[in-house]
């Protein structure tokens, strides 16, 4: 594993991590609110009316990094663990060296720089690597949401299958546990935003190095409209990782008995991945099964007028 970034000397930046429908969003936005540098433009999309907040450089790297084996978000190949050594990929090391020269220049702005792509979390050795080649000292920030809160959220905004939405979120949290491990880490649970919004605002700006933010300022940010509740509560494994991720929040860091837990679930992971991959590939013959036969029902269909003449 690639060290977590808290040996890296240099100019920090505020890592913004967590599952999609987590909060990522209204965190970035909140950070840049405070005056941290978060994106060029806020990507407002009708799913976020109020923006993303993500630099379109940091999405297009996690887009093809992604794409070169085919573990984009709509792919059902996202469930899958990223390939042992993709690190060592020239590719990869490429888009690395690319990723540090971008970086580089931005360091030494009057802001705190930051980014966000709830994707880092799955990439988060990837990014560890450009943090260390370009002397930055991430300083984490990881979004929680209940699983069964984001599994409705997922669902309804991307139609995929419930025990999908939940998988990934299990596969998101533990990631970015394992990728942190025992460096400081601001843990922002999304319901806070609704309960505790100067506290939690508070506590963010403390850790990215921003000035305490007016008391006003979190209700300019935050939208009501935006807090759910679930309808099905979600499995033991994931409210388990949930309630330990919980328990981390006053001490800024994740406890050893969290860390075993991540390994644990990474051991899982691990175990399910040979199955998850024969499906995968199941998949991928129905699906090329399917194309022949429609080729082939197109063909018929042409034939049929020659041979009426």
């Amino acid at each position: 594993m690639v060290g977590n970034g808290s040996g890296v000397s240099g100019t920090p930046v505020v890592v913004v991590l967590g599952m999609h429908r987590s909060g990522t969003s209204l965190c970035a936005n909140m950070l840049a609110a405070m005056g941290a540098d978060m994106a060029e433009t806020p990507g407002v999309t009708p799913s976020n009316r109020r923006g993303h907040w993500e630099r379109q450089f940091v999405v297009e790297i996690n887009d093809r990094i992604f794409a070169l084996y085919d573990r984009g978000w709509f792919s059902s190949g996202h469930l899958l663990a990223m390939p042992e050594h993709y690190l060592d990929d020239p590719r990869v090391a490429a888009l690395r060296r690319d990723a540090a020269a971008w970086l580089r220049p931005r360091l030494h702005g009057a802001q705190i720089l930051g980014l966000k792509d709830p994707r880092v979390a799955r990439l988060l050795p990837f990014w560890q690597s450009v943090f260390a080649e370009a002397g930055v000292a991430p300083r984490y920030v990881l979004c929680l949401r209940a699983p069964a809160q984001v599994i409705r959220s997922v669902t309804a905004r991307d139609d995929l299958p419930a025990a999908h939405a939940e998988y990934r979120w299990l596969l998101y949290n533990a990631a970015a546990v394992q990728g942190i491990d025992s460096a400081p880490v601001c843990i922002v649970p999304y319901e806070d935003w609704f309960t505790r919004a100067e506290e939690t605002a508070e506590r963010l700006a403390a850790h990215a190095g921003l000035p305490t933010p007016a008391a006003r300022l979190p209700a300019s940010v935050i939208d009501p409209s935006l807090r759910h509740d679930a309808t099905a509560a979600a499995r033991p494994m994931a409210r388990r990782l949930h309630r330990m991720i919980l328990r981390c929040v006053e001490v800024n860091r994740f406890g050893s008995d969290l860390r075993a837990f991540g390994a644990q679930l990474a051991g899982f992971e691990d175990q399910v991945q040979p199955l998850l991959t024969e499906m995968e590939v199941l998949r991928a013959s129905v699906t090329e099964q399917a194309r022949v036969i429609g080729d082939l029902n197109s063909l018929v269909h042409q034939l049929r007028p020659a041979q009426a003449a």
